[in-house]
């Protein structure tokens, strides 16, 4: 069972480069299988991607600086930020767009 919280706008999430696996950027609200957005991989935790989803992270799924902009939105938003088993948040911005982080399990405060 996953345990799904929402985080009110005043509390603020701080995540940093080495502890995010993967940011995804898509539609809300539809399946989140690669169809209606795209994931994008940290290259500081590639291996621990590819072990994670059972098979490699390839060189143009890495995209540091997806994942940098993701972070930083995160860092600015101001709404509710859902939280499903304290290592995956998820928002939708104003602009009717999702963007998700994945945090490496281990790493996770």
């Amino acid at each position: 069972m996953k345990l799904i919280t929402t985080i009110k706008e005043e509390k603020k999430v701080e995540f940093t480069e080495e502890q995010v696996e993967s940011v995804y950027s898509g539609k809300p609200h539809v399946c989140m299988c690669g169809c209606a957005g795209t994931y994008y991989y940290s290259s500081k935790n590639r291996e621990y991607a590819s072990k994670d989803r059972g098979y490699k992270v390839t060189d143009d799924e890495v995209n540091d600086k997806m994942v940098k902009k993701i972070l930083k939105l995160f860092e600015e938003f101001s709404g509710t930020i859902e939280n499903i088993d304290n290592h995956i948040f998820t928002i939708i911005t104003p602009s009717y767009r999702q963007y998700t982080i994945c945090l490496v399990k281990e790493k996770v405060n």
